[in-house]
């Protein structure tokens, strides 16, 4: 073995080894999200704590403003076309708002952006969009600091960001689409959608199912936390990966965790996912995820890459501690990827090619989204009326992990039930989470993988905020 070809290598590892903590301490998913183990899900209710829900990884010169820098955003309505616009501010809203007008939305927006500017500011992360809705009315949407640290260019809720694992709660509930018209089963095993050798010599390959692949039940490891796969990925950053690749790559390793009895949180199940979705309808996934999701609930502004594509990029997103390094020893880092912020170096993830990454998540994490089509999306996931009570009840009755159902984290916060998932891909970490009980969702997207804290603790401040400005604190 060469020097240059160990150097990679360690740094691989250390890589994989960093993930895997992130994993264990927060949840953490897309191209690698690990689920929230029960812990995670259901966290101690300090008057209204909010989830974690399953995590992913997904692998300047001007600093985030401190918090008593951060401006105040002015408001934004995502798109939609079932619901009047809500009316923006008249004037610009001041650095200190102390004596401004209340916000239209009735939210306590003083208390939301000291909550926003402090876990930014201990995060180190650059930019962030928020978005925060009850029922099914136009969301309110937020931005703070920056989307590109070189331009210092204000983070906006037109961004478009990418949403990591979220994504698989949108297939799984595709899927079950499927299954109430009768061209799947849940508990058929997947040979009969997609033939004897889709899974290569996996041993388990003849047994498993949907239910297996999309409770993490299944046996594969996680291949976005795999040190070969980042190898992989950064020698053909400008070529697409296919998803019969994932699985190929996914299957030759074997089970890493008991088939059937273990949870081991693996992109790969959904990636299959979408696999039989387009075996059974004759359609691209993409489109049957618009078609069945995306446009029953009026979602317009969210792409399910790389079958199709937002009309512009996604915000740049910053990668800092060991995913930097790693970027540093498996690539060339481009110079103009390098930015020091805060302290650190970041290197932005735009600056390389983007083929590779943007196919890499596909049905497990491939989708990209303004931060105002979330609340709408996941939302109607559970109350739009797309499933029966029968699919509901598939999709969110825990197995093996108490804290994950097929394709979403489920919890209890301060005595509120509720549904959530989280996205971490290069460059971003998100997070939505939606209360039956109280008709809320909050979600929020970060330019920056791995905040730290991460971003449960913000939700954690900012739902009791919300409840009390919205008169849903008991």
């Amino acid at each position: 073995m060469t020097r240059s070809s160990a150097a990679k290598l360690l740094w691989a590892l250390l890589l994989v080894l960093a993930l895997v903590a992130a994993a264990c301490g927060n949840g953490g998913g897309d191209t690698a999200e690990p689920a929230p183990t029960t812990a995670e899900a259901a966290p101690a209710p300090t008057g209204a704590a909010v989830p974690e829900a399953a995590p992913e990884p997904e692998p300047t010169e001007e600093a985030t403003p401190k918090p008593t820098e951060i401006p105040t955003p002015a408001p934004t309505e995502a798109a939609g076309p079932e619901t009047a616009p809500e009316p923006e501010p008249t004037e610009e809203a001041t650095l200190e708002p102390t004596e401004s007008e209340p916000h239209p939305s009735g939210l306590d927006i003083d208390a939301v952006e000291a909550a926003v500017a402090d876990w930014m500011e201990k995060a180190r992360v650059p930019g962030l969009v928020l978005a925060a809705a009850q029922d099914n009315e136009q969301p309110w949407t937020f931005g703070w600091g920056e989307r590109n640290l070189a331009t210092g260019e204000p983070m906006t809720p037109d961004d478009y960001v990418r949403i990591g694992s979220i994504t698989k709660s949108v297939t799984t509930a595709a899927v079950l689409s499927l299954v109430e018209e009768g061209l799947l089963n849940l508990d058929t095993p997947v040979t009969a959608y997609l033939g004897d050798d889709w899974y290569g010599t996996y041993e388990h390959g003849p047994d498993i199912t949907l239910r297996h692949l999309m409770g993490h039940t299944a046996g594969f490891v996680e291949y976005a936390f795999d040190p070969g796969f980042f190898i992989l990925g950064a020698a053909r950053l400008g070529v697409p990966i296919a998803p019969d690749e994932i699985v190929r790559f996914t299957t030759a390793y074997g089970p890493v965790a008991e088939f059937g009895d273990d949870y081991n949180y693996s992109t790969a199940g959904h990636v299959v996912a979408g696999m039989i979705i387009e075996a059974v309808t004759g359609n691209a996934a993409h489109a049957e995820i618009r078609s069945r999701i995306l446009e029953p609930l009026g979602v317009h502004n969210t792409y399910l890459t790389p079958g199709e594509l937002p009309p512009e990029p996604v915000t740049e997103g910053y990668n800092r501690g060991i995913l930097a390094s790693a970027f540093e020893s498996l690539t060339r880092v481009p110079d103009e990827a390098r930015a020091n912020f805060m302290g650190s170096e970041y290197i932005a993830t735009l600056s390389y090619p983007q083929e590779f990454l943007q196919s890499a998540g596909w049905t497990g994490g491939g989708l990209e989204a303004q931060i105002g089509d979330v609340p709408r999306l996941f939302r109607g996931l559970f109350a739009g009326g797309l499933l029966s009570d029968a699919s509901m009840a598939e999709m969110t009755t825990p197995s093996v992990n108490l804290g994950y159902g097929l394709g979403v984290g489920l919890g209890d916060a301060g005595g509120q039930r509720f549904f959530s998932h989280g996205g971490g891909v290069p460059g971003f970490r998100s997070r939505v989470a939606y209360f039956p009980e109280l008709d809320l969702t909050l979600a929020a997207s970060a330019n920056l993988l791995h905040p730290d804290p991460d971003m449960d603790e913000l939700f954690e401040d900012l739902l009791p905020i919300v409840m009390e400005s919205w008169g849903l604190a008991s």
